[in-house]
């Protein structure tokens, strides 16, 4: 799927129904949704004879995930409708073991895009580095988990200083960062802090070297489970300059 096929489903999404509401622009595009029965995945897309369905897991009831879930299996059936979506552990960061991770990547930008138009979400953004207490104000805004906002935020800030790092337990699951030039084998695989002990604040030095030059502002979310989102912002170490030290 090109970029402006991207761009022309996103915005026929945004213009034919309420900002931001998947259910609303389900019953403009007459999509039924099924949410009472258990599933063994999160979220199902059917387009066959005529009917447009999306099944959510009943299991699952945070309200936040359910409209992402939903906002992931309309990315599908504007982007992908050719086929049956089976997907599994929609999250702000999702996968699949049926379809290509192209495709989850697309429903997931096509989610939190529709969800967080960009226009909109820049001008809630502070001109300094971002902080949890300033997603937490955006999250509330748009209606979607810290998560969503956290992700969305960090990669348009207008600092780009930050680092959105998600440790399960202390090891590494995913990050985002406004720097594209930053991967994933750049961030610690095992979190240099023990995040059962740091205080949710801190300014730190010595920790994150690899990352930052200097004194870093580290902050603490847990949003789910064993699962803890590293928030940190300071003067980010140029990649280039770091490789060199190597």
């Amino acid at each position: 799927m090109n970029n402006t096929a991207f761009q022309e489903a996103l915005t026929f999404a945004q213009q034919v129904s309420n900002p931001h509401s998947p259910y609303g622009l389900c019953r403009v595009l007459g999509i039924e949704i099924i949410s009472d029965k258990p599933m063994h995945k999160d979220g199902y897309l059917v387009c066959r004879d005529g009917c447009k369905l999306i099944f959510v897991n009943s299991l699952i009831h945070n309200p936040h995930r359910r409209k992402f879930i939903v906002s992931h299996e309309i990315g599908h059936f504007l982007l992908h409708r050719d086929n049956l979506y089976c997907c599994d552990n929609i999250l702000e960061i999702g996968t699949s073991s049926i379809n290509t991770s192209h495709q989850e990547y697309e429903a997931n930008r096509f989610a939190s895009e529709y969800l967080m138009p960009q226009e909109e979400l820049i001008s809630l953004l502070p001109s300094k580095p971002l902080q949890f207490s300033d997603i937490s104000k955006i999250a509330s805004h748009f209606n979607v988990s810290m998560t969503s906002a956290a992700l969305r935020s960090v990669k348009l800030s207008k600092s780009e200083d930050e680092i959105l790092i998600c440790y399960d337990g202390q090891r590494l699951k995913w990050f985002s960062s406004a720097d594209r030039t930053l991967n994933l084998y750049d961030i610690p695989s095992h979190c240099p802090v023990d995040l059962s002990k740091v205080p949710l604040i801190s300014d730190i030095t010595g920790v994150w070297d690899s990352l930052y030059d200097g004194p870093v502002h580290q902050e603490i979310f847990q949003p789910f489970g064993n699962q803890k989102l590293v928030l940190l912002s300071g003067n980010r170490t140029s990649m280039e300059e770091a490789y060199c030290e190597l």
